[in-house]
């Protein structure tokens, strides 16, 4: 695990794709193009999708560009979700990322669970608790903030587990298989995420 802090977007070009994060139940590590076919699975689930900004059926061609492009992006982290099987070997099951604003010193961060079976066992808080730690310990960020729809009840209850605060309902703002729904932006601060630790 690098425990050096990033503090420029030339830090993270240096250090990309040598991040490891490392928790109880899950890690946190850089994504392979090997996993692209899994993360096009997941982007053509519907049970995956409503949750995701996804308007439309995902080609293996379109999400080897998504992949070469995020991890060519300057102010983007993306991370692959992984647990260990039963001889330590990574089992791919999501994804996370946070995209950094650095003269602001604010993270915007994301994440799916794209494994359906996994869904409900703690993983996915545990990845968001990592990929926040780094950003606030690690990235010296100030803000990190996220959004997601009204009706994704276990993710506003495990964001509001994890402390972060509801500041804005965009009413109306999400169109899924025909009717609209609520956008919630919630953000956590720096000093805030210190005190929950």
């Amino acid at each position: 695990m690098v425990k050096r802090e990033v503090r420029s977007k030339e830090d993270i070009l240096n250090f990309k794709g040598k991040i490891m994060l490392q928790g109880v139940k899950v890690r946190l590590v850089p994504p392979k193009k090997e996993y692209i076919d899994r993360f096009q699975k997941w982007m053509t689930d519907p049970e995956i999708t409503q949750y995701l900004r996804v308007f439309r059926p995902i080609t293996r061609e379109m999400e080897e560009d998504w992949y070469n492009s995020m991890i060519k992006r300057e102010n983007n982290i993306l991370f692959s979700i992984v647990i260990p099987d039963d001889e330590n070997n990574d089992i791919l099951i999501g994804n996370c990322d946070i995209d950094v604003d650095w003269k602001n010193r604010v993270g915007n961060v994301g994440i799916v669970i794209g494994e359906k079976e996994c869904h409900g066992k703690g993983y996915g808080t545990e990845a968001m608790k990592l990929l926040v730690d780094y950003g606030f310990t690690t990235l010296n960020l100030n803000r990190i903030e996220l959004e997601t729809h009204g009706f994704n009840l276990r993710a506003l209850k495990t964001y509001t587990k994890l402390g972060f605060k509801k500041e804005v309902t965009r009413r109306h703002a999400v169109y899924i298989n025909g009717v609209y729904h609520d956008s919630i932006m919630l953000s956590i601060l720096r000093d805030e995420w210190q005190r929950k630790k």
